[in-house]
């Protein structure tokens, strides 16, 4: 009988850790990943499995590239122990027009493709889409300027030790908040859950606007 991990793992090994060596990843074969470091900033390939996979019947998975940084979450497990943090960094990426979806349904399908096909479209998305985005994303200040997102922005910051800036970011951001909360279409809407995201997210920014002031001062 083969258990649908071990086939992927397989498949993994026959067509898809000599080529991701190459590039600096190393595989873990009981985690199914793969994980390359640029200090503090880590890339990581990994298959999630599909929820109804079962032996020598349906082997589905998916496959995503990722960024992460257990330096940032340490700090800011540290430092705001109250507010969480994604797991995985979010810069923009540039490439999605590159990333090949050949073969890939709502997962990938063992059953319906052969692995060595699967593997080759897994491995031109990493070498097309994939380790362009990582290597725009393996510094803190690279982030900085691929964050649209304004907390992500001002997190990329602080970790690039450029605190002024960070500041400023957050102190702008607050203001528009604040500003946009006095305006008539904000004090008469009535949908909760619109009021609360303003409101989460600013609560969020005083707490690193509060921050920053401290380790500035």
């Amino acid at each position: 009988m083969s258990y649908p991990k071990e086939v992927l793992r397989e498949a993994l090994k026959n067509h898809l850790v000599e080529r991701l060596e190459k590039y600096d990843f190393k595989f873990n074969e009981k985690s199914l990943k793969f994980k390359r470091d640029f200090g503090d900033i880590k890339n990581e390939i990994y298959f999630p499995a599909a929820k109804y996979n079962y032996s020598n019947e349906i082997i589905q998975f998916d496959c995503y590239f990722k960024i992460e940084s257990p330096k940032l979450k340490r700090w800011h497990k540290k430092n705001f122990p109250e507010r969480t943090v994604a797991y995985y960094l979010n810069p923009d990426n540039h490439y999605s027009e590159k990333f090949n979806r050949n073969l890939l349904g709502a997962y990938y399908d063992f059953k319906e493709h052969d692995h060595k096909a699967i593997m080759d479209v897994i491995f031109e998305n990493f070498e097309n889409y994939a380790n362009p985005y990582f290597l725009d994303n393996n510094t803190w200040d690279k982030i900085v300027e691929n964050s649209s997102d304004t907390e992500d922005k001002i997190n990329a910051l602080i970790m690039a030790e450029r605190l002024e800036e960070a500041l400023q970011v957050c102190t702008d951001k607050i203001s528009k908040y604040q500003t946009f909360m006095e305006i008539d279409d904000y004090k008469n809407e009535t949908a909760q859950n619109f009021i609360e995201h303003y409101s989460f997210h600013l609560n969020r920014l005083k707490d690193k606007e509060a921050y920053l002031i401290k380790i500035s001062s």
